[in-house]
This record gives structure tokens, sequence and C-alpha cells, in this order.
């Protein structure tokens, strides 16, 4: 499989994990879907999620490209090596409400289901798998924010992805997760 190919894969791979279960939640109820989806629409740009500071001792050398997959997603941060040409590494959020109290294994089961392997002191908890060959998936819920990082790495030294994934979560500020305040409704003086 050619670098581009393997690259959309593991894009798609990424956001296929968070939106599988926005998909399973809509169904569900129609009210927390929408909440999801607007927790997601306001996470902030890469620059703000990843300060050059922690981009640069994640992965030196790399330039950093944001996408939004779809109105309602956070964004996917993804990074390329001129060096490494054969290198891709991205970076995503998925937030939402119930995660900060959800057990730690009904986190992990639908990873641990599809042949992964849970990573012990990394975050709430923390799993990884290996969706297609050269590639490594490494799916983390913060302690500190209703939102779980997904790093896909793919190429090169996949191994790596666990410490992209540490780096990021480190990063991860619940202020950075707050919703803006609403506007005051306007009152209605009546008419004139």
């Amino acid at each position: 499989m050619r670098a581009g190919g393997r690259v959309a894969l593991g894009v798609t791979l990424a956001m296929g994990l968070a939106c599988r279960s926005r998909a399973t939640e809509a169904d569900a109820d129609a009210g927390v879907a929408a909440r999801v989806a607007q927790v997601n629409a306001m996470l902030p740009a890469c620059e703000v999620l990843l300060p050059s500071d922690v981009r640069e001792s994640m992965l030196p050398g790399f330039t950093m490209k944001e996408d939004r997959a779809c109105p309602t997603c956070g964004p996917l941060c993804t990074f390329r090596s001129a060096s490494e040409k054969d290198v891709t590494v991205s970076v995503t959020w998925d937030c939402k409400p119930h995660y900060s109290q959800a057990d730690t294994q009904a986190l992990l089961q639908p990873t641990l289901n599809l042949g992964g392997e849970e990573i012990p002191a990394l975050g709430k908890a923390a799993a990884r798998r290996a969706p297609a060959q050269g590639m490594l998936q490494v799916m983390a819920w913060d302690d500190d924010t209703p939102c779980a990082l997904i790093v896909t790495w793919l190429g090169g030294s996949p191994e790596q992805a666990l410490d992209v994934a540490r780096l990021a979560l480190g990063a991860t500020r619940p202020d950075s997760f707050r919703a803006p305040t609403p506007p005051e409704p306007e009152v209605d003086s009546g008419t004139p």
C-alpha cells in the first residue's frame, strides 16, 4: 500500500472510532448527541491544544496541518516530516460528557474487542491496537477533561505513538475545553 493510501486509511480509522460511537449515541438520545457534537465543535484549534513547545518536543522537525473532518468534529492535527517522508502522525480529540464518569473497562472494551491491549499508567484509561501493518493507534482518556485522545502513527517506528500520546495528553488542559458563555437573551421592553 502506498504512503498516501495508508495515510487516508489511518485518518479514516481514527475518525471512524470517534464517529461510530457518536452515531450510536445519536440513535439512543438525540439530545445527548447534539451536546456531544456541540462540545467537539467548540474544541479549539490544534495550535491551542498542542502549543508549539509541546509540538517541538513531541515531534521535532515535523510540520502540522489542521483539518476538521466534519462541522461538529474536533480538530485533526496531522504531522509530516520532510526527512521522514514515510511517516504520518495524527492527533485528534473526541469529547463526550459521559467520559468523565464512565467505568474504565467500559471505555477500553471496544478497543480490546478489536484486538487491542490496555496501556497502564496513561490517563484515566488507555489502549493501543495495530489496525494495519506499520500503523499503531493509541486511544487515551484524559483524567481532567471529558475527552479521549486518539493518536495514529503510520510508518517509521510506530511505537513512538505512545510518547506522542503522553505528551499530547499532558498538554490537554481543562480550560481549553470550556464552552463559551452564551450571550444574554435580549429583553423585550414591549412595543414603543
